[in-house]
């Protein structure tokens, strides 16, 4: 009790919010600019610890939040307000199974096809997502599902491999109303509310 009066006369708890905020800021500047060396990185980006970017190949829109521990393999093109579960891979690229002769090991891997997530994405934990796709505009994935095919806009889809399993919302009007208050987000350049509860 006596701790916590000395901690409020002194400002120590004024000063720890600020001082874990300058941290924050300090790791994500070194992380984007030296260890992943993102093509881009918008505003409001947070990186969960232990995530693996491949330097010099992916770029984050605003306000994305990258659990910890992912795996993104390629060029990915992660956009608005997307939220990656902890875990969540993006991999393909495979080695060649069928030269004869040649173990698996040698015989190489093929090249790396792009990855689109578009804004307002969801990819829960331990999703796999195969390379060359688009997750559309508002779509979720549910954790541990392995994508092998493109994920139409606000749509969720789940399983191994996954399926649709319903409409993220009820109707056009509901998509359109949707579409407006993020839009109203990117042009006000505002942080989004639920933003600030998600953990570092």
């Amino acid at each position: 009790m006596l701790g916590d009066l000395a901690r409020r006369l002194l400002g120590y708890e004024d000063t720890v919010p600020g001082l874990r905020s300058a941290y924050r800021a300090a790791r994500l500047w070194l992380q984007t600019r030296f260890r992943y060396q993102l093509l881009s990185v918008g505003k409001g980006v947070v990186i969960g610890a232990g995530t693996h970017i491949r330097p010099g190949s992916v770029s984050i829109g605003e306000y994305t939040f990258i659990g910890g521990h992912c795996w993104l393999e390629g060029k990915i093109t992660i956009g608005r307000f997307v939220l990656f579960a902890s875990d969540v891979s993006i991999v393909g690229g495979d080695h060649r199974f069928d030269v004869v002769g040649v173990p698996m090991i040698r015989t190489g891997r093929d090249e790396m096809k792009p990855v689109v997530v578009e804004d307002d994405v969801w990819i829960g934990r331990g999703a796999i997502v195969m390379h060359g796709l688009t997750i559309g505009e508002g779509a979720i994935v549910a954790a541990g599902a392995l994508v092998t095919r493109n994920v139409e806009p606000y749509t969720i889809v789940g399983g191994s491999p996954a399926q649709v399993l319903r409409q993220r919302f009820q109707n056009e009007r509901e998509v359109a109303e949707h579409r407006a208050r993020l839009a109203e987000l990117r042009a006000a350049r505002a942080d989004c509310p639920a933003m600030k509860s998600v953990p570092n």
